[in-house]
């Protein structure tokens, strides 16, 4: 059985950088989003965990926020509630509205 990106077991970790910034608007976005995913329990927060610990390891790559919108639209559409299709088209509508 091959090690998921989650664990650590037997390996050394690298520092953990804790510089402060100031997160993006899309980020701060998916960071409301999943509140509101959660306080409408349409996700829990091990559900999350899971679909990030579910990630491939090429998805794995990319920045926080962004594994946490893929695992939350994995979520969607695991639940059936909302196809990826729909939530793209969703946020080009959104994108389109807000001029970007």
């Amino acid at each position: 059985m091959s090690q998921r990106q989650h664990d650590m077991g037997g390996m050394d970790a690298s520092p953990v950088e804790a510089s402060a910034h100031e997160a993006e608007p899309w980020a701060k976005m998916i960071t409301s989003l999943a509140a509101a995913m959660r306080e409408y329990d349409v996700m829990r927060i091990d559900e999350l965990r899971r679909a990030l610990e579910d990630l491939p390891p090429e998805i794995y790559e990319r920045d926080y926020f962004e594994r946490w919108s893929e695992a939350m639209v994995n979520l969607l559409e695991e639940k059936g509630l909302l196809t990826r299709d729909e939530v793209m088209s969703r946020m080009d509508a959104i994108k389109a509205k807000l001029g970007s």
